[in-house]
């Protein structure tokens, strides 16, 4: 037999205040809904409210049925057990845990007076990749995923096929997600349809099929939260500013998995209030042109001292030829008539036999195929990374347009230096190769040109003379 949750007393039951976010989040009755929210922003109390009352209750008003069952996943058991299972237990003390088997039973008076309503939910973790077992025998009602960023997608597309499926041929399924804001790339930022819509750029592509989501304000459940909380947080995060406006604030950031790579990076000082405009000065890109990645950034040095970040170019596995035709067509028409000089890997240079038995690499088949005559950049990592870091130092040296996601995320952390295995505090020599590194790469080809005093090699001024007349910036 199972026990209670805690021990309470029937007096000591907490009362429900709903705030707008988490109202309409409980109106909406759409089947796959996410909530986001700052911390201490109550869509964990929303989360459970709903599965434990409001579910139960529709599908009796609607379809007569008395029982459900749900699963509560978290990445980890100790986050899942430590918050989201104690919230839970605070909210609806008077069920039975039985421990052994991680299950819960919360029963409801019945509105027509016969059986009760019966909500069972089990508890699960998913930190390892082959956790997606759990969930292939469960039949569910119900599934809520907290922390949902933190969650590999081949978890959420399983528990999916598993609701819907109690009771036998139940008429509806419901999927919940609660998590802190993702970075604007993360899949939850473009799947779902937005009510209530994020304090960012608008998601790009169509969001997935009856997939609902809800975007809290800053500080809209603060009555409900001890005096000075976030006034609290602020001063304890005063030297992380992106902690703040991702937490407290609840913008769009980017999970910072391993050691930042640069550490003079500013979201608000560095990245541009508004699309920036070009003013006919010379234009120069950085390729990463040497793997099966390719990524390419624009720059515009607007001043002796300062520089100008217009735009990325990101594909998946597009080979060099379509990847920088596409390129320069989308420069042609967006900087019309400009003038253009090109740095990218030396490792582009890379020999590779072709069908016909010849040999070619990237930068030959970008002169030949694309009329892009692309310059080798630094080698060097470590100055290359450096060259970087100082542009940022420098007062007003660095300025980037905001469609460039990709870049912008990286400087967050999505381009970072991974912690060694089982050794805290020590990281690898080298950032993580990711899809955040390629556009960085590109980034530090041009800027170690363009920062750097001395002069391209010989044999590429005889290839290039008009090199000779470049500005040093």
């Amino acid at each position: 037999m199972g026990e209670p949750a805690l021990k309470y007393d029937a007096e000591d039951v907490l009362e429900y205040k709903l705030i707008p976010t988490i109202k309409l989040f409980h109106e909406s009755g759409a089947q796959l809904r996410c909530i986001v929210g700052p911390v201490g922003s109550g869509k964990t109390t929303g989360a459970s409210w709903e599965t434990q009352r409001y579910i139960a209750f529709y599908l009796f008003e609607e379809y007569g049925i008395r029982k459900t069952r749900g699963v509560i996943v978290r990445n980890t058991y100790s986050e899942l057990i430590d918050t989201t299972q104690r919230t839970l237990f605070e909210w609806f003390p008077w069920g039975e845990y039985e421990s052994s088997r991680k299950v819960y039973t919360l029963k409801w008076d019945a509105p027509d007076g016969g059986d009760p309503l019966e909500v069972e939910t089990l508890f699960r973790s998913c930190d390892r990749p082959d956790d997606v077992k759990k969930f292939k025998s469960l039949e569910l009602t119900w599934y809520w995923i907290d922390e949902s960023i933190e969650v590999a997608d081949e978890i959420k597309r399983m528990l999916k096929n598993r609701i819907g499926r109690y009771p036998r041929k139940s008429p509806v399924r419901f999927g919940i997600e609660t998590t802190n804001p993702p970075d604007v790339e993360h899949l939850t930022y473009s799947q779902f349809k937005w009510v209530v819509p994020p304090p960012g750029p608008v998601p790009t592509g169509e969001p997935l099929a009856k997939h609902i989501g809800f975007w809290q304000p800053p500080y809209e459940n603060v009555a409900n939260l001890r005096p000075g909380y976030y006034e609290d947080l602020v001063a304890d995060y005063a030297d992380n500013p992106d902690w703040i406006d991702m937490y407290i604030k609840g913008m769009p950031g980017q999970l910072i998995r391993g050691k930042l790579v640069y550490m003079n990076f500013l979201r608000d000082y560095h990245v541009a209030d508004e699309p920036l405009k070009w003013g006919g000065q010379q234009m120069y890109r950085g390729w990463d042109n040497s793997g099966n990645t390719p990524a390419c950034i624009v720059v515009c040095p607007v001043s002796p001292q300062r520089l100008h970040i217009f735009k990325e170019f990101i594909t998946i596995k597009e080979n060099i030829v379509d990847f920088a035709n596409r390129v320069k067509v989308e420069c042609n028409t967006i900087f019309p008539n400009a003038k253009w000089l090109d740095y990218g890997d030396p490792a582009g240079k890379a020999k590779f036999s072709t069908k016909e038995g010849t040999f070619t690499s990237n930068v030959t088949l970008m002169n030949d195929e694309c009329g892009i005559h692309v310059i080798s950049g630094e080698q060097n990592l470590k100055i290359r990374i450096n060259v970087v870091d100082q542009a940022l130092l420098k007062r007003n040296g660095v300025l980037i347009d905001p469609g460039c996601i990709r870049l912008i995320n990286g400087f967050l952390g999505g381009y970072h230096y991974e912690e060694l295995q089982n050794m805290p505090g020590a990281y690898k020599k080298e950032p993580t190769k990711n899809k955040y590194s390629h556009i960085h790469d590109a980034l530090q080809y041009i800027l170690t040109r363009l920062h750097i005093s001395a002069a391209p090699p010989v044999s590429e001024l005889d290839i290039y003379p008009e090199l000779l007349e470049e500005p040093t910036y």
